[in-house]
């Protein structure tokens, strides 16, 4: 590992127990044993510091629930499964992006759209490979569909905690409702008995 990646790594472990907007340069570098000066020449500002730590932090949360998921689960159902991984989400990285929102606002739409542009990417080459499966119709609009599932999806995430649902039911279960119902719009006879297959399986498995 690079004295560059020590520090990276170094500060997203601060950023996760401290907060976005407690991270002083100064205490990091402190921490690190080396000076403030090197700390700039290295990134240049604190926010370029940020960006990089923070990236760090979410590509380590998204590589953990991809790995999780592969080992687990394979077709339409581990998709299921990573949406709901993302959904429930981590309490660490719903507040440092909510603070990133609030404290670096051009920051916060910098890690977005990266975020965006890799989660679409990755959407595009899992609904490409579930197609080839014969679990998603051949006549699908990829392009079109991911836009659409992705931009409903990040919706709610983005409200969880606010969204108005009725009596009884929580926002994961209306969060799962959305994306089964999305998936037996475009999915084949035999990508719908999966989907049937999983539903009932976890049915059974809340019994």
């Amino acid at each position: 590992m690079s004295k560059r990646e020590k520090v990276i790594k170094r500060a997203a472990e601060m950023i996760a127990e401290l907060g976005v907007k407690s991270l002083r340069v100064d205490d990091l570098a402190s921490d690190l044993g080396i000076s403030k000066r090197t700390l700039y020449e290295m990134f240049g500002d604190k926010e370029e510091l940020l960006y990089h730590s923070i990236k760090e932090i979410l590509q380590s949360e998204a590589s953990a629930i991809k790995a999780k998921m592969t080992r687990a689960y394979s077709g339409i159902p581990s998709l299921f499964e990573t949406f709901d991984a993302m959904m429930s989400g981590s309490a660490v990285r719903k507040r440092i992006t909510e603070n990133l929102a609030k404290f670096y606002p051009e920051l916060y739409e910098r890690v977005m759209t990266e975020n965006r542009e890799y989660g679409l990417a990755t959407l595009r080459e899992k609904l490409n490979h579930l197609v080839e499966e014969g679990l998603i119709s051949e006549m699908v609009n990829i392009d079109l569909s991911i836009t659409m599932f992705y931009y409903t999806s990040m919706g709610l995430m983005r409200r969880h905690g606010r969204l108005v649902l009725p009596d009884g039911v929580s926002e994961l279960e209306a969060f799962r409702y959305t994306i089964v119902n999305f998936f037996r719009g475009i999915a084949t006879v035999k990508g719908v008995e999966q989907i049937d297959a999983y539903l009932a399986a976890k049915t059974n498995e809340n019994k």
